[in-house]
């Protein structure tokens, strides 16, 4: 069965831009395009490859990562992708105790260092 753009991207709780978007960057190609109304219609198969795309997005890949390796994914470029979202998460927890050591130090609606060790202990905090 074939759809048009509106019904695929009610099917796939996905806006028609972005279905347009994807076109337009060779991610994502409708499987026939009406050459007299420019209608584009996509397929029930396409619905798995759709799904596969969001699900690497939600795993973290940019829309140029997936272009680039759709048909060449193999277990280095996920473990690559994986490791990359390691060091996000420790960037996070480091401003996460940046944020508490802050939190400690409000008094009165501001934020007060009180010895010169905490200046110093701050400034570590900040540089890393």
């Amino acid at each position: 069965m074939l759809y048009k753009i509106g019904d695929f991207a009610k099917k796939l709780n996905v806006s028609v831009r972005t279905l347009r978007y994807y076109d337009e960057i060779n991610l994502f190609k409708p499987i026939e395009l009406d050459l007299f109304t420019n209608y584009r219609y996509y397929s029930d198969e396409q619905v798995k490859e759709f799904e596969l795309l969001k699900l690497l997005q939600e795993a973290g890949f940019s829309l140029e990562e997936i272009k680039k390796y759709k048909n060449n994914f193999d277990n280095y470029i996920m473990l690559q992708k994986k490791e990359e979202i390691l060091k996000e998460i420790e960037l996070l927890k480091e401003k996460i105790k940046k944020v508490d050591y802050l939190r400690n130090h409000i008094k009165n609606g501001k934020i007060v260092l009180e010895t010169i060790e905490e200046t110093n202990y701050n400034k570590k905090i900040i540089r890393r």
